[in-house]
């Protein structure tokens, strides 16, 4: 039997979505240029938690400190010109969310991280990438972990080596505390 969550938006999201805003999957396939980074961000929770839900996986529960650290990575990579889990100067994932306050007071703790991004409709739309990590065997086995609870969706304006024209760069974190 599957374990169903609700998905919680940010206020941005959650007041688009009362004036009649389209839900964020339908808008998933569109260039990263045509959309706002809440847009973005929304499109891609959303796929993340459709293909749970087509699994029989709980929904993830969007974490605002996830979600910061998700965000400063891809501003990061984006700004210093690399693509790499970890930072220019070692900080690693951990480390990210150590500063965060995402496992203050954990016991135990569950991490993981896809990133990807790319140009225009065909390359850095949130439908491209995410078909780039579900034809990925460790990015598909991080969207469809039973274990891991929270996500943050981090989403940068342009893509290293490439500029800020119509790219985009993508960090998924994933968590789960105890």
């Amino acid at each position: 039997m599957a374990v169903m969550g609700t998905l919680t938006l940010s206020s941005a999201l959650a007041e688009k979505a009362r004036a009649g805003w389209r839900y964020p999957c339908e808008q998933a396939g569109l260039a990263p240029v045509r959309l706002d980074i809440d847009d973005l961000r929304g499109a891609v929770l959303c796929l993340v938690n459709r293909a749970r839900q087509q699994h029989g996986l709980r929904l993830l529960h969007d974490d605002p400190d996830l979600r910061v650290s998700a965000t400063r990575h891809s501003t990061d990579m984006v700004e210093r010109d690399y693509f790499a889990h970890d930072g220019l100067y070692g900080g690693t994932l951990g480390d990210r969310l150590g500063r965060t306050g995402y496992l203050y007071r954990a016991k135990s703790y569950l991490l993981g991280e896809n990133i990807g991004g790319g140009e225009g409709s065909r390359a850095g739309s949130p439908a491209a990438v995410f078909r780039s990590w579900m034809n990925s065997p460790p990015h598909r086995a991080n969207v469809l972990s039973p274990y891991f609870q929270d996500l943050g969706v981090g989403v940068a304006r342009g893509f290293p080596g490439r500029g800020w024209a119509g790219a985009a760069t993508y960090t998924l974190d994933f968590g789960t505390r105890h």
